[in-house]
């Protein structure tokens, strides 16, 4: 068991080995409307979203955002609640206990991801918009079958594998530029104002790691068990790139806003320092008998092998957004995003979501929004935030699957300030 823990940490360990920041940085508002803000962004909301929105007027002429951070850690399977209960209380686990804990592992395995984001700076002047800021992307995935084994132990006649383990992550800084320009003249004349808009973006890499391949079993017995595991592994510590992002929006009828964007609609990073692949292999070199595993004869090897450099692909997404102005103090929003690649997590499964925006009195907005699909599934987006005119804070929470706090399996904040003029 000990050597097994040691593989099992070892995978774990690896696959969060570098500090890892948000692709998707979402700011506060648009955490509070669950993502469905892509139509109504505004100056420096605009980041991550669509650049068309660079050319509508606004009130302010200038904004400079002082900060805007989120951060998000997700599981598929615990919630804190009952990691404490199960894991802190130092009470031995009951049959019924490690049932239940096991049951609460999907069939695909135990996944967990890491964002965390921040924007350093963001100014905007229309139609332009510089923001200079941190961003990345980890997660793991760990296959439910080898799991079973650390559970209910070993039973006669049982095989268990890890070639579904999987893992990414990566970490590095990023500078933003947006523009946008009016082209409404060349539009149907229902349309008050129409845009397009593009983000060119430049990517310093810090660091990258994936798992490439995995293999291996543990085959028990009453008395006996054999093992072995080979995972091979990429990593880097640098490189650079670029990105694009396109977008078009429109206003329609003075109380519809349509929008549509690509993120990354061209882009990549290329890793290019001290890039290597490291390999770790465990095999046992016979049958051993549990009681005597102190005299365990086994084969650990750890090889690390120099490669030439690589690049990958920057995560892309495709996001239709509406919104509708139904009077001054109440807006209503939504979107349809469909990611177009799986690089950095990034996930095939569509997502929709819709949302609504309220200013019961004006300077103080309170908002609400509900997404489906995607990576997480069903989640809940509240915000609130403080108005008062040359300086805004807007703060957004989001929750996964109706569980609060800390019967959540996430925690999803957000906080965002600037100052306006």
């Amino acid at each position: 068991m000990k050597n097994l823990i040691l593989i099992y940490s070892s995978i774990i360990i690896f696959a969060f080995v570098s500090d890892t920041i948000g692709q998707d940085i979402y700011n506060a508002r648009s955490l509070g409307l669950a993502g469905s803000n892509t139509a109504i962004a505004e100056g420096n909301e605009y980041v991550g979203g669509n650049p068309a929105v660079l050319a509508l007027k606004q009130y302010y002429n200038f904004e400079i955002q002082l900060l805007s951070a989120h951060a998000m850690v997700h599981n598929n399977s615990y919630s804190l609640t009952e990691y404490d209960r199960y894991f802190t209380t130092g009470d031995s686990l009951t049959g019924r206990d490690i049932d239940d804990i096991f049951s609460k592992i999907p069939d695909e395995g135990w996944r967990g991801d890491v964002m965390l984001g921040a924007r350093a700076l963001s100014i905007y002047s229309r139609p332009f918009s510089l923001t200079a800021g941190a961003t990345g992307n980890g997660y793991m995935n760990f296959p439910k079958d080898p799991l079973e084994f650390p559970f209910y132990g070993n039973a006669s006649g049982e095989e268990y594998r890890i070639d579904d383990l999987e893992g990414e992550a990566w970490a590095g800084g990023s500078v933003e530029f947006g523009i946008a320009f009016p082209v409404t003249q060349w539009t149907p004349v229902e349309f008050d104002f129409f845009s397009v808009g593009l983000t060119g973006k430049y990517f310093a890499g810090l660091a990258y790691g994936n798992i490439e391949t995995s293999e291996g079993r543990l085959i028990t017995t009453q008395d006996y068990l054999l093992a072995n595991a080979r995972v091979e592994a990429r990593r880097s510590e640098g490189g650079s790139g670029f990105g694009f992002d396109l977008g078009v929006l429109g206003v329609y009828e003075k109380v519809w806003t349509i929008s549509f964007h690509v993120n990354n609609a061209l882009g990549y990073i290329n890793w290019n320092k001290n890039n290597e692949v490291e390999i770790l292999e465990y095999q046992s070199d016979s049958l051993f008998h549990i009681s005597g595993i102190g005299d365990l004869s086994e084969a650990r090897m750890d090889t690390t092998l120099e490669i030439g450099d690589f690049h990958t692909s920057l995560p892309r997404k495709a996001t239709f957004a509406v919104a509708y102005q139904y009077n001054p103090q109440l807006v209503l929003t939504a979107a349809y995003q469909q990611g177009l690649n799986e690089a950095f997590g990034n996930s095939l499964n569509p997502m929709i979501s819709v949302g609504t925006e309220y200013l019961p009195v004006p300077v103080i907005p309170l908002r609400g929004g509900i997404a489906l699909g995607g990576k997480y599934g069903f989640a809940l987006g509240l915000g609130i935030g403080i108005d008062l005119k040359y300086w805004q804070l807007n703060l957004g929470y989001m929750n996964h699957n109706f569980r609060w706090f800390r019967g959540a399996r996430s925690m999803d904040l957000a906080l965002t300030t600037q100052f306006r003029f």
